[in-house]
């Protein structure tokens, strides 16, 4: 069956790969580069471009490198291996990988979802190290903040690790943020998510933080996972992340159903009168606007990266979006 074709073995094949432990690096294929940014794990088996941040199964490599549909890959794992792949396909892409599921196409009225759901116990394969977590205990985020969302240390990437997950509370991605202290020199994105997936269908912090929400009946969104963690660390727990600079239409939907009060909360830098979403948005739910008219933050700054007193200055200051 199709599960029986080795990650490891299959991608050899097109990248010169190097054990590191249990882990195997090489340079990427998607990008021209001259530092290994390629990692494959024959468990799960999975593999992870940090430089093109393209990552998956067997299937997402071979749709990849050979620019081709998924039922392509498919035939081509199938010519691979020497057996028919049709009747194992819907079966295999769960047990190859452990964390992956497939997502077929459906007659356009029917409800898609473009994510991956995880294992629930996918967090335990990662460590809970002190010393890496000191990171962001020192941009102020609290012990009771860093376990309750989970974060983690990734030593196979060198990144602090957390779940992402659906409204539903299922893990659908994995953030990382890197340690790397030359992260620029070597290209690497300081944030990536350890799974592709299509449009984001979620809001960070949404699941864990729904009752505080519904309570108070307002959302404050920031941009990152991590403005997150530090305002719960303040005790302000009705919040979310948008994971972006930009509203989707998946999320706008998704603040339309909840109804309350959204209050944008985005970075100095974000225009946030100019986001069509944002602008429909205002239809279904009332909506603020925090924005810096003091010069409290910095161009690129988050509102709470002041700490708390700048936060909630700049919170009774929001104006109502009209």
């Amino acid at each position: 069956m199709i599960a029986s074709a080795d990650i490891v073995t299959y991608i050899s094949q097109f990248v010169d790969l190097e054990r590191r432990g249990e882990e195997f690096w090489g340079l990427s294929p998607f990008k021209d580069e001259k530092t290994p940014s390629f990692s494959v794990r024959p468990q799960p088996p999975c593999f992870f471009d940090y430089s093109s941040g393209i990552g998956g199964n067997i299937f997402t490599f071979i749709k990849y490198y050979f620019h081709c549909s998924a039922s392509e890959a498919v035939r081509k794992l199938e010519e691979y291996i020497g057996q028919d792949a049709d009747s194992a396909c819907n079966r295999s892409m769960m047990s190859a990988t452990q964390s992956f599921r497939k997502f077929k196409r459906h007659p356009s009225n029917a409800k898609t979802a473009s994510y991956t759901v995880l294992p629930d116990d996918i967090m335990s394969r990662y460590e809970k190290r002190s010393d890496k977590l000191q990171v962001w205990r020192n941009e102020g985020i609290s012990d009771e903040s860093l376990e309750r969302f989970q974060v983690c240390y990734d030593a196979f990437s060198d990144r602090l690790v957390y779940p992402i997950r659906n409204p539903d509370g299922k893990i659908v991605n994995i953030g990382g943020r890197t340690l790397d202290p030359q992260w620029k020199e070597k290209k690497l994105r300081k944030y990536t998510y350890f799974y592709q997936w299509g449009a984001l269908e979620t809001i960070y912090g949404l699941s864990e933080n729904m009752e505080f929400i519904k309570n108070r009946h307002e959302i404050i969104l920031f941009e990152g996972a991590k403005s997150v963690l530090l305002a719960d660390t303040w005790g302000i727990r009705n919040t979310g992340a948008i994971l972006t600079s930009h509203l989707n239409p998946a999320q706008k939907k998704l603040l339309a159903k909840l109804g309350c009060r959204v209050v944008f909360a985005l970075d100095q830098d974000v225009d946030v009168r100019k986001d069509h979403n944002i602008q429909k948005l205002v239809r279904y739910c009332n909506v603020d606007i925090i924005q810096d008219r003091e010069n409290l933050l910095g161009e690129k700054d988050s509102p709470v990266d002041h700490g708390k007193e700048v936060f909630l200055k700049l919170y009774e200051q929001r104006k109502h979006y009209t």
